[in-house]
């Protein structure tokens, strides 16, 4: 996967449980993938996401989002 395919794995996750947040940056590096997200309120949230296949990453995705509400 490339970056423009995590980032709308990200977004998708995002749209598809209804959480409030936007994807600011998605980074690849040799731990995985690094993700920033903006909260609804203002914050940010950090978090990596190692670069598995897409549906593994899509579970991660939405449990790491899912911990920061």
């Amino acid at each position: 996967m490339n970056e423009n395919e995590v980032e709308a794995l990200v977004r998708s996750v995002i749209v598809h449980i209804g959480l409030p947040f936007a994807v600011l940056s998605v980074i690849e590096s040799p731990a995985g993938w690094n993700i920033l997200v903006r909260a609804g309120t203002g914050g940010m949230v950090r978090f990596n996401v190692l670069g598995a296949r897409p549906l593994v990453m899509r579970i991660a995705i939405q449990e790491k989002l899912e911990s920061a509400l």
